[in-house]
């Protein structure tokens, strides 16, 4: 970069960058930061798993099961196997190599859970206090994670071409919390691959990735309602939207009262976004090509482009704004697309439709942000991006109670354990047909597991 054509900012709380010929400003990342944020992220990923815990150790994270080469038998720690790290001699137990002695409480549970039983209604119905109750979730959790950890690692060595949505939501919406949950998920299988929550347990640290308590934001817009249920329409009011921040990739901007969490500390958007694809690049190192679809959301584009640069160089990186009408059709082709004319806006769209004979169109919206690989034509014949938002709104279903617990507003690290849990169901045991679940659909399950072998 030639630092000549730019204007830097660089007082550590509001980092800025503007470009001396365009005079476009954009924020500036701390690399710190950002990797401190990915190592809380690996942390959170690594819990409870049976791996190297040494930090210098090269075998860092490398789970027994999947890479057993990197270890060695040394005994057993009263009934459960020990191993010993070959690089750095350190000792784990694995504490999965024992039946789950609490198996028949812990499917009881989940199976409550999951018909929508509240936590208060489950402790009262198995007579068991909450402390118990929450200490049986993170067991569970603990273990939906260990099972997760293998199907990842197949689910990513299993292709070379991936074709990825991703989108976010605010984890509690009615909290006023800032808790912001990023999903990413394979749109063929819908298999989910990686999930991530902007908060961390290292609430005494500070610095710019972390929101400090006494966040106000400069302004408070309200979101803007579209005219009327057309891509279009919704596109122009994102657009305003997007315009009225006073970060574009914060999509916090406006956030004037914040419920800021009592145990844990929140972390700016962008910061848990970036690292949040920086870790899917790690696992797709292998790709030759990846496809990765976004919902409109600036914050989502600017972490993608940054964390994937190294697909971006070898020209195998296509990355795009997707907007479908909700009767859009897989599979059915569409009208030629044809080109999107906003006003101010920097990125180009297209919109194909589907014509109904007594009907209106439904209409399909592309925004290529990166194009390596696909044509026009063939980025408006995608699968729908709404698998996505279907699993967050189904979690927001099926939790309801949880989520929208008023003590649990300012306490979001309990829904933690629910999302582990929530995943590992998801991918490998629910059926969206009969024998067929994401782990099935992408060819690293030969059938669906029941709850008894997903806690086993």
């Amino acid at each position: 970069m030639n630092i000549a054509n730019y204007s830097i900012l660089s007082e550590r709380k509001n980092p800025q960058i503007a470009c001396a010929s365009c005079h476009n400003i954009a924020p500036i990342l701390w690399p710190d930061e950002l990797q401190s944020e990915l190592i809380s992220q690996r942390e959170y990923l690594q819990a409870s798993l049976t791996a190297c815990i040494n930090h210098s150790c090269e075998n860092l994270g490398c789970n027994v099961q999947l890479f057993p080469e990197k270890y060695y038998s040394f005994g057993f720690s009263g009934d459960k196997q020990r191993y010993r790290c070959k690089a750095c001699q350190k000792t784990v137990v694995d504490k999965f190599s024992v039946t789950n002695p609490h198996l028949k409480t812990h499917v009881t549970i989940l199976a409550l859970l999951l018909t929508g039983f509240s936590l208060k209604e489950i402790s009262t119905k198995l007579a068991m206090q909450a402390k118990t109750l929450n200490d049986h979730i993170k067991a569970m959790a603990a273990i939906c994670r260990h099972k997760s950890s293998v199907f990842d690692h197949h689910w990513q060595n299993q292709s070379k071409q991936f074709l990825l949505g991703s989108d976010y939501h605010y984890l509690q919406p009615n909290s006023d919390n800032g808790v912001l949950w990023i999903c990413t998920l394979d749109l063929h299988s819908h298999y989910v691959a990686h999930q991530t929550v902007n908060v961390t347990n290292q609430s005494n640290v500070s610095g710019n990735r972390i929101i400090a308590k006494e966040y106000l934001a400069s302004i408070n817009t309200p979101p803007t309602d579209p005219v009327s249920n057309k891509v279009t329409d919704l596109i122009i009011s994102r657009l305003h939207d997007h315009q009225n921040r006073s970060h574009s990739n914060n999509p916090l901007h406006n956030q004037t009262q914040l419920n800021y969490p009592v145990k844990t500390a929140l972390v700016t958007p962008i910061y848990s976004a970036t690292a949040h694809y920086h870790q899917l690049n790690q696992w797709l190192q292998h790709a030759d090509t990846l496809t990765l679809t976004l919902g409109f959301e600036p914050m989502l584009a600017e972490a993608a482009v940054t964390s994937l640069n190294s697909m971006r160089q070898k020209q195998s990186l296509d990355l795009l704004y997707q907007i479908d009408d909700p009767n859009w059709v897989e599979g059915k082709v569409g009208s030629k697309p044809q080109p999107l004319i906003f006003a101010h806006n920097k990125v180009n769209w297209s919109l194909s439709e589907q014509w109904h004979i007594r009907a209106d169109a439904d209409q399909r919206a592309i925004c290529q942000i990166i194009e390596s690989n696909l044509t026009q034509k063939q980025a408006h014949q995608l699968p729908k991006h709404t698998p996505i938002s279907h699993y967050m709104q189904r979690f927001h279903a099926m939790f309801k109670s949880s989520v929208d617990e008023p003590r649990r507003k300012r306490r979001p690290e309990g829904l933690l354990p629910l999302l582990d849990i929530y995943k590992a169901w998801n991918n490998l045991c629910h059926q969206t047909n009969p024998g067929e679940t994401p782990a099935v659909n992408a060819g690293i399950s030969e059938k669906p597991l029941s709850l008894d072998q997903l806690l086993q």
